[in-house]
């Protein structure tokens, strides 16, 4: 019998960008400031992941097959994003001369792209208290910049693909995922456990607070 809670529908997204060497949350909690938002995305064409895998079937004479071989792993992912911003901008034209006012404005020059730009690359989604991520262990490129529209009916939206690189080794690695609860950053949570609520540690020695330091009371 089926399990319906490893089935999901997702109210919301997000696909967030980093630097190569930013810090990946592990276990639901924050994104640090280093990561920032694409914003806005179509939601009805969602996230689209395509598995990429060259093969070619051996035959003998007379027709037989006797084996295949697959190479050449890639994994791609598509999202459509409806804002024009800073992060949407660093993806379609890396090296830009935009500046963006952050109501809707913006002004500059659109260049062309540095097309061999590297990025990490974060795709999130959530539902409540639940949240579903898959982030680039390695790094990203856009592989493709496909159409732009913009007319009377519709949002505008542009189309971005990325290929995923995986990290190098003896076990390479494409993603870091994880599905669970969201947990708040509690980063300072750890160093009060350690020392305890008010404990001064070391700073005032082993006489405690307000306790005078030996000497011959003269």
């Amino acid at each position: 019998m089926g399990n319906a809670s490893n089935a999901s529908v997702w109210a919301y997204a997000d696909v967030f960008i980093a630097p190569v060497d930013a810090v990946i949350p592990e276990g639901g909690r924050p994104f640090g400031p280093e990561w920032e938002q694409v914003g806005l995305l179509d939601g009805e064409e969602g996230f689209t992941e395509t598995v990429e895998v060259e093969s070619e079937d051996l035959y003998a004479w007379g027709g037989v097959l006797v084996a295949s071989t697959h190479n050449n792993f890639k994994v791609t992912r598509k999202f459509l994003p409806f804002e024009d911003n800073k992060t949407v901008y660093d993806l379609m034209y890396p090296g830009h001369g935009v500046d963006f006012s952050g109501d809707g404005g913006y002004e500059g020059e659109i260049r062309v792209p540095d097309l061999q730009a590297r990025f990490k690359i974060a795709f999130e989604t959530r539902t409540g208290d639940l949240v579903k991520r898959t982030v680039s262990a390695n790094y990203a490129q856009v592989a493709e910049r496909g159409e732009s529209t913009e007319n009377a009916t519709e949002l505008a939206k542009r189309e971005i693909t990325v290929a995923i690189y995986p990290t190098e080794g003896d076990e390479p690695t494409l993603f870091y995922t994880y599905k669970g609860q969201v947990r708040p950053d509690d980063g300072g949570e750890e160093e009060e456990e350690e020392n305890g609520p008010g404990d001064p540690g070391d700073e005032d020695g082993e006489n405690g607070p307000g306790e005078e330091d030996g000497g011959d009371g003269e």
